[in-house]
């Protein structure tokens, strides 16, 4: 009987650890989002139907991931923003995801499209100003998407106006992503300034000096050291604007 103990432990063990993942797996499928056909094609294959049927959903993904550096070495788009789309779609709390699928399309296939045509002495620049517009917008919409699904928004958010800025040259959009990214608990210290200086250069100078100073006011002042960076270019905006010595930002007592 002794010689069978230890084998009647290991099964009981057994039984209650299968027993507690699979309570375990119940409380957590609720909060997972449905997975629909699109979304997983063209990349549904049998090893991630078999993920998603054994909860493995997160491993999968990220096998999915590496999978789509091999496709991003050969610069073959389709089966780079497929295994991307398929990582999103399986896990698509996963704000890297989404972040860095963006931000690949955004950046790079526009650059695997010139070369596909000839390389950039061959490709007109006007076609190459499209491409990199086009493939700006779809990276966008990626950024969109992932808005609604992921579980942090700010990075997306910094990553939409880097976007719209650098590729799309639109001042207006790039200044909404970094104001929403400046509202959020976690903003990057750059995000107001940059929302400010791009609506500034876009032509709405008094809107962005409001905005701008009604945000240092109440999340930058408050800080440790009072941000003087920022109140440096406040100043900047006052004396562009001509404004009165009443309508400025009150002088602060550590200023020279």
């Amino acid at each position: 009987m002794r010689r069978f103990a230890p084998w009647l432990l290991v099964c009981v063990l057994a039984l209650v650890a299968g027993s507690l993942a699979e309570a375990s797996w119940r409380r957590v499928r609720p909060s997972i989002p449905e997975i629909g056909r699109k979304d997983l094609e063209p990349t549904l294959g049998q090893g991630v139907l078999l993920g998603v049927l054994g909860g493995l959903r997160t491993v999968v993904a990220d096998m999915a991931w590496i999978r789509s550096y091999v496709y991003w070495e050969r610069r073959d788009r389709p089966g780079c923003e497929a295994f991307m789309r398929t990582s999103c779609a399986l896990d698509p709390r996963a704000r890297y995801f989404w972040e860095n699928a963006a931000l690949r399309v955004g950046l790079d296939m526009a650059h695997w499209e010139i070369r596909k045509r000839g390389g950039y002495n061959k490709v007109p620049a006007e076609t190459q100003e499209r491409l990199f517009r086009q493939y700006a917008r779809k990276g966008l919409d990626v950024i969109e998407e992932g808005l609604q699904r992921a579980k942090g928004r700010t990075a997306l958010l910094v990553a939409g106006g880097f976007l719209a800025e650098g590729k799309l040259k639109d001042l207006p959009l790039a200044a909404n992503y970094y104001r929403q990214a400046a509202d959020a608990e976690d903003a990057p210290w750059y995000a107001a300034r940059f929302c400010a200086d791009f609506d500034w250069n876009a032509g709405k100078k008094d809107e962005a000096y409001r905005w701008y100073r009604n945000y240092w006011l109440t999340r930058m002042r408050p800080r440790m050291d009072g941000s003087p960076d920022d109140l440096v270019r406040l100043r900047e905006m006052e004396k562009e604007l001509n404004l009165g010595l009443l309508e400025r930002i009150p002088r602060q007592g550590w200023e020279r």
